[in-house]
């Protein structure tokens, strides 16, 4: 099992390495994308757009959650592949083991802290009378269930950075099952509206979190954690960090900038703030497709890297980069020709689909920007290169995003908000690929350094 992923990282050809890999992530985000839309999709079966917005204006919590598992989840994928390019397989099975154990001390305290400023965290997102019951109730399911909607999260992305690929990608099929399952269960069934979307969400990334548990008891791990692994070294919290924080910046940023868009969106009514989250809905689809193909590449590049075999790391990029931009146009005719259709699948009230389609009007703009710069950014975190990560990180919904909303809001009205995501994506890509390009230019001058004593694995 080890020596045919060492085999796949180290020797298989590219494009055939590239499918490998990245097939079963690309599969696995489409399964995630199933996930992220379910609660919307049965809750808009209710056709009530107070509910709607309810889950909608909960959605920057679950970007919160990301963010804060993406420190350790990113951080401890992009050093792990390096390291198993390196061959130091004991510093990668501490490094799994100390990003686990952080994740779970970290997702105590969001879930603690998250409760108690549910009120705060409503009054940001302005909340209407009319929903922040329905978004109180499910904000406080999904914030107490961070211990296990984050561990997921990290589990997840620590298997793919060791090339298990498929692993990662059973775990999500069964999580996504056991959510769907339940939805309607609770939803219809025990009436239990969006409290029951929630705790159907939080159940089924409970049986990923099982699911991933077994999968290393199965001893059928590289870099499998374990309490005598569980050791503290600053080299490794440095690696982590210097990663994973710039991640999990742009999970944040995301969540400040959708936060911002919603309140700006429920100046005009609750079925624009409707509108809005169903459109962003929808542009997942294509922007996980994308983050699929790039995180598939992850372990693949981190590993050339770790290991010197540049050469390979370039073929890498290039080859996914041209897998990414041929996907984007199929997207880009789906959303430009068939806006309504895309609406009409989670809710019909017929002012939120029109609404809706204006959203996605825009984005069609942002879907080749997307499909590019997710391959750049994460490119640039698996070769470990933390100030550039930063930058691009807080670019794309920061330091651009975050301005632009305000700016087109304020002289274009709903259409201006609605464009600042195709500018922002396209600025990011220039931003991105600027330090890519110099970073390809420069590699051979400051190769990374090989380990004076190569370990056995075990």
């Amino acid at each position: 099992m080890n020596k045919e992923r060492l085999y796949i990282l180290e020797s298989m050809p590219v494009s055939k390495a590239i499918v490998h890999l990245a097939l079963p992530t690309v599969l696995s985000m489409i399964v995630q994308i199933l996930y992220n839309l379910t609660d919307t999709f049965f809750i808009g079966k209710l056709n009530d757009p107070y509910q709607v917005a309810a889950v909608t204006i909960s959605l920057p919590l679950f970007m919160v959650q990301m963010a804060m598992a993406g420190v350790f989840g990113n951080g401890g994928a992009s050093y792990l592949s390096r390291l198993l390019g390196m061959k130091q397989y004991q510093t990668a099975k501490e490094t799994t083991t100390f990003a686990l154990f952080s994740c779970f001390i970290t997702s105590l305290f969001t879930a603690v802290v998250g409760a108690l400023l549910i009120p705060q965290i409503l009054q940001l997102t302005g909340s209407s009378a009319l929903t922040e019951g329905y978004a109180h109730r499910y904000m406080l399911i999904i914030l107490l269930g961070s211990p296990i909607v984050m561990l997921n999260f990290t589990l997840t992305q620590l298997l793919r950075a060791e090339g298990a690929a498929k692993s990662a990608m059973t775990g999500l099929i069964i999580g996504t099952v056991v959510n769907i399952i339940l939805d309607p269960l609770f939803i219809f069934v025990f009436k239990m509206g969006v409290t029951g979307a929630a705790l159907a969400t939080v159940t089924g990334n409970g049986f990923g979190v099982l699911y991933y548990a077994s999968y290393y008891l199965r001893k059928h791990s590289m870099a499998a954690p374990s309490w005598k692994n569980l050791k503290y070294h600053a080299t490794t919290l440095k690696e982590i960090l210097k990663i994973g924080i710039p991640s999990s910046l742009s999970s944040i940023m995301m969540s400040i900038g959708s936060t911002l868009s919603y309140k700006l969106a429920s100046a005009y009514s609750d079925h624009h703030v409707a509108a809005l989250g169903v459109a962003m809905r929808v542009f997942q689809i294509p922007i996980f497709i994308f983050l699929g193909v790039a995180i598939g590449i992850q372990p693949l590049i981190g590993y050339s890297y770790g290991a010197g075999l540049y050469g390979r790391m370039k073929q890498t990029i290039r080859t996914s980069l041209l897998i990414s931009l041929s996907m984007s146009a199929v997207f880009t005719a789906l959303f430009a020709l068939f806006p309504r259709f895309l609406m009409i699948i989670f809710i019909r009230d017929a002012t939120v689909v029109d609404i809706g389609i204006r959203v996605l009007e825009a984005y069609v703009f942002a879907i080749p920007f997307a499909a590019m710069g997710m391959i750049f950014m994460v490119s640039i975190q698996s070769i470990g290169k933390a100030l550039p990560s930063l930058i691009v990180a807080l670019s794309r919904q920061g330091i651009v995003y975050i301005p632009a909303i305000l700016l087109l809001n304020h002289y274009y009205g709903f259409y201006g908000l609605n464009l600042a995501l195709p500018i922002a994506d396209g600025l990011t890509v220039c931003i991105s690929f600027s330090f890519l390009y110099f970073i390809m230019r420069n590699i051979h001058k400051h190769p990374v350094s090989k380990p004076a004593v190569m370990e056995i694995l075990d």
